[in-house]
């Protein structure tokens, strides 16, 4: 995914992959870790994840590295996402798993995130 700027630069901000399908409508996962990580305190890393559910389409959930105020999070991020793309639940995961790389390991963190709530 990219864009081009008001002087013609071409930028990259990500890949189509990072997508949902929420309701019919596509929401990037990117954008809503976009718009959490901005009202997150600056020592929070935040990821969104694809969470597969057993009895329904897919979810988003957002994973966090401290404890947040859910609702009142959830709320600010209302004020900049459609209710479709609002996670459906954040999970505490006191390290987001890297690749060799550096950048989240995303497998590795659905993994963590569901083992997290089936122990709930």
């Amino acid at each position: 995914m990219g864009y081009l700027d008001a002087d013609g630069y071409l930028w990259h901000v990500g890949r189509l992959k990072r997508f949902l399908k929420v309701a019919g409508e596509m929401v990037s996962l990117i954008k809503v870790e976009d718009v959490l990580e901005k009202l997150l305190p600056g020592d929070v890393s935040a990821a969104s994840l694809k969470f597969p559910m057993r009895s329904a389409a897919a979810k988003i959930v957002a994973a966090v590295t401290q404890p947040i105020d859910d609702k009142g999070t959830l709320k600010k991020m209302a004020e900049h996402l459609p209710n479709i793309a609002l996670p459906s639940r954040f999970v505490v995961v006191p390290e987001m798993p890297k690749t060799g790389s550096g950048k989240i390991d995303f497998r590795a963190l659905t993994e963590k995130v569901r083992d997290i709530v089936q122990s709930l």
